[in-house]
């Protein structure tokens, strides 16, 4: 695990594309996925680069190739530790690389000294729901919607987790 740099980009870039061509195929139509997963492949250039990105980019690697990806800081809606983005390769999928950069953000977010964790998922993403109630986290019963830019608003749930005990 190690934090992102610029030239991570193109990496983080694929992984998030290739996690919404899969795991998104049958939330969105499919000419609408394609323009977002194309989006998701380009914007970390951008992201990385200008030194704006608000929070911290964590890494998880096999050998010398990115596998999966967190960004995560302090929330701006209530300054709460949130998870703004955690996606693998679907070749990584099921391997345990999630669960371990999941403990590394949780424990970066605690040394920040964060007590509680958030993170919003698309309903409709069963995989991601079930992966953040395996790693502790339990629905809030926030909900709201989100447009992505078809007008077309999806329904997201809020997901916490405490993170006390974690703390030192």
């Amino acid at each position: 695990m190690r934090e992102a740099h610029a030239e991570d980009s193109a990496s983080i870039g694929e992984v998030h594309a290739e996690a919404w061509r899969v795991a998104y195929r049958d939330l969105f139509e499919s000419r609408f996925l394609a323009a977002q997963v194309e989006i998701r492949r380009g914007q970390w250039a951008d992201l990385l680069a200008d030194g704006d990105l608000r929070g911290t980019v964590l890494l998880a690697e096999r050998g010398h190739r990115v596998v999966a990806f967190s960004h995560f800081g302090t929330s701006g809606e209530d300054g709460k530790g949130e998870i703004f983005a955690c996606y693998a390769r679907p070749s990584a999928w099921g391997t345990g690389v999630a669960s371990t950069l999941m403990q590394r953000v949780q424990e970066a977010l605690a040394e920040a000294r964060h007590r509680d964790i958030r993170v919003w998922t698309l309903s409709g993403a069963n995989r991601s729901r079930h992966f953040y109630r395996k790693e502790g986290f339990r629905e809030s019963g926030r909900r709201r919607e989100w447009d992505y830019g078809d007008g077309r608003p999806v329904l997201e749930l809020e997901y916490v987790r405490s993170i006390r005990h974690l703390r030192h």
